[in-house]
């Protein structure tokens, strides 16, 4: 059955692309994770006796209060629906609203599979946009930011620098725990990390020596001294470079985006050597004006 559950997520992984082109997929094992607008996809693969199905969803609302009036709304739009039906899940009070659906393998042409794809998100975001306007709630990516804010990192925050690249201010900190250090890099005002790095150590000085490399680093746009002093994996690439390129050359990231994502997971992976990641990663730099 595994043999059958990889052959089955390889073709859900190549329809995927096919269907979405430049956007983003993200693969862990059998399950697949699409950031669309205000929500994300999932597509999972999973077996149930001796089938393999193959399901589909997309938060709509979480963390809303439950009432009559929206399940009746909901209720009544799953019955307008083609293909797709909305469920809840209800956690401490609140209610969660997803839109989704499973099928068989066996029954999953290419073309339902691109209509499902592109329904779902769309359908998924303006329902989401509706609902929570009426009913309150937050979206998926409100949810994920809210969380970031309540559970940034583990330890204690030991330092803490802002620094300003062109008209923007970033800010650089370092948490600690035990001999365990975290340094990581986000704009101000904002959850999102361009960088975060860990460090075993029991001395705090290398710490803050690669805390002053960052800094230089970033000030200086100075990206080979930034791979220098971190791992390919350790730095968000794509996010910092959206801060440096402007005009021209930030339509030309964006096409850019997929192959920028993917060079760390397959220097991972061993796909390909140190080498050929850092010309790859510069020949991008290049045609985007760094």
């Amino acid at each position: 059955m595994e043999r059958k559950l990889e052959q089955v997520s390889l073709i859900v992984e190549r329809y995927l692309g096919e269907i979405l082109g430049r956007i983003r997929v993200y693969r862990e094992g059998h399950h697949f994770l699409i950031p669309w607008g205000s929500t994300a996809i999932t597509v999972r693969v999973y077996p149930e006796e001796e089938e393999v199905f193959v399901e589909l969803n997309a938060p709509v609302a979480l963390r809303v209060k439950p009432t009559k009036d929206l399940m009746r709304f909901l209720l009544s739009e799953n019955g307008h629906l083609k293909g797709l039906a909305f469920f809840t899940e209800f956690e401490e009070g609140y209610m969660d609203v997803f839109l989704g659906t499973r099928l068989r393998y066996r029954d999953l042409s290419y073309e339902f599979f691109k209509y499902l794809v592109l329904n779902l998100g769309s359908l998924a975001n303006e329902y989401g946009t509706e609902i929570r306007a009426v009913f309150g709630g937050l979206s998926f990516k409100e949810y994920l930011e809210r969380r970031k804010g309540e559970y940034p990192y583990l330890g204690e925050k030991l330092f803490k620098e802002k620094i300003k690249v062109g008209d923007k201010t970033l800010v650089l900190e370092v948490f600690a725990r035990g001999d365990e250090y975290t340094l990581v890099c986000r704009e101000d005002g904002k959850s999102e990390l361009f960088i975060k790095a860990r460090r075993h150590t029991e001395n705090v000085y290398e710490v803050l020596r690669l805390l002053e490399e960052v800094k230089k680093a970033l000030e200086r746009a100075d990206f080979n001294a930034l791979r220098r002093a971190l791992s390919p994996v350790e730095v968000d690439f794509f996010r910092l470079y959206e801060l440096f390129v402007k005009g021209k050359n930030a339509s030309r990231l964006k096409e850019l985006e997929k192959e920028i994502h993917e060079l760390p997971l397959m220097l991972m992976r061993g796909e390909i050597s140190y080498e050929e990641y850092r010309e790859r990663i510069k020949r991008i730099e290049r045609e985007i004006g760094l």
